[in-house]
């Protein structure tokens, strides 16, 4: 299993390369997403494409239906199984997550002609029924906290502030605060944050790549959501997942 960093990486690393995974029938869409997913979570993919969402994850993925509002995020795997797609599926990574309407695409073979390299394409969702949500590696934001925090000027309040225990693990939410609630440090692993989109939590995501932290770096959570910290720092408004 990779952290989220390295799987955004990873599909950098991808976009111009032909990838034959089995060594059959050229570059296959499905050679990429069985690539990366092996890559990231060490599971070979059986099947078609659009047998992609029978396949055993062993609880390090999760399938998600396609809804008029979901939202994919970056990393996860688009599965095609509807209209033209419906003999043998298509599949590809997320690029960049869209909205609702269209979402960015990492894929081959999209011509059927198997012969072209990893390549983007926005998709406005035709045929698309599923995505995999990969798990990932914690990016290593910090173990416990360190000390509960009260600047003379903002001081955290409500009830959220009760959750909050030195020594202990961070809470998964937090409210967000005019104040921090505590600080932390970065462990061993380093961090990188992440720049928040979307008007609203129910199609939040979090697009990792704003800036490095390295370990041991002190820093000062305002809000969590599902495990993403708000932090700020030289006016920057960050986000690092520590779950």
């Amino acid at each position: 299993m990779k952290t989220y960093s390295e799987a955004r990486a990873r599909l950098r690393w991808y976009q111009g390369r032909y990838i034959d995974f089995d060594g059959w029938y050229g570059y296959q869409c499905a050679d990429l997403a069985v690539d990366y997913i092996y890559w990231l979570l060490e599971i070979r993919m059986w099947g078609n494409a659009k047998d992609a969402i029978n396949n055993d994850f062993k609880n390090m993925a999760t399938v998600y239906e396609n809804t008029p509002s979901f939202v994919p995020q970056i990393g996860d795997v688009a599965v095609f199984t509807k209209g033209i797609y419906k003999q043998y599926g298509h599949i590809g990574l997320v690029f960049n997550g869209g909205n609702t309407n269209q979402f960015l695409i990492l894929e081959q073979n999209y011509d059927g002609n198997a012969n072209t390299p990893a390549k983007l394409r926005w998709d406005n969702y035709y045929g698309c029924t599923h995505f995999i949500r990969p798990k990932y590696k914690s990016e290593g934001l910090m173990n416990k906290i360190t000390n509960k925090v009260k600047p003379p000027a903002q001081k955290a309040v409500g009830k959220s502030a009760s959750k909050i225990t030195v020594g202990s693990k961070a809470p998964y939410n937090l409210k967000w605060s005019k104040g921090a609630y505590f600080n932390a440090k970065i462990d061993g692993l380093g961090a990188t944050s992440a720049t928040r989109y979307g008007d609203n939590r129910t199609n939040y995501r979090f697009d990792v790549g704003q800036a490095v932290y390295a370990p041991g770096t002190l820093i000062y959570v305002f809000e969590i959501i599902d495990g993403w910290c708000r932090i700020y720092w030289n006016n920057h408004n960050e986000w690092i997942c520590y779950e």
